[in-house]
C-alpha cells in the first residue's frame, strides 16, 4: 500500500511523491577498516537482509567513510565482501549446527 505524501508543482509541472508504508527491505550496516601504508581507512559494509520479489538475495555493498581513499584501498572492495560472506555464512552455519547438536 502506498502513502501519498505530497503533490509538488515545479516549473508548471506537477510531481506526486508516494512512499510504501512497509519497508521494501532492511539493511544491516557493519563498520570496518583497511590499513594501508600505516593509515586506516574506514568503511561500512551494508548487508541487505531480504530478497527481491523473485527470491534473489540483494548484493552486499562497501561504502567508504570519506572520499580520500586511495585507489589501491578501493580495489579491496570485492575482497572485503568475500571475506564478510565467508565469515558471516560460516558463523551462521556453525551456530545452527551447534544449536542442533545440543
Amino acid at each position: 500500500m502506498m502513502l501519498k505524501l505530497k503533490t509538488i508543482r515545479m516549473e508548471n509541472k506537477e510531481i506526486e511523491v508516494a512512499i510504501n508504508k512497509k519497508p521494501s527491505f532492511v539493511e544491516t550496516w557493519y563498520e570496518g577498516s583497511v590499513m594501508y601504508n600505516k593509515e586506516e581507512y574506514k568503511f561500512w559494509l551494508v548487508d541487505p537482509k531480504s530478497e527481491d520479489p523473485s527470491g534473489d538475495m540483494y548484493e552486499c555493498e562497501v561504502k567508504w567513510f570519506f572520499k580520500n581513499v586511495p585507489r589501491e584501498v578501493r580495489a579491496s572492495y570485492a575482497s572485503i565482501i568475500e571475506m564478510y560472506k565467508s565469515i558471516h555464512y560460516n558463523d551462521s552455519t556453525n551456530s545452527a549446527r551447534d544449536s542442533k547438536s545440543v
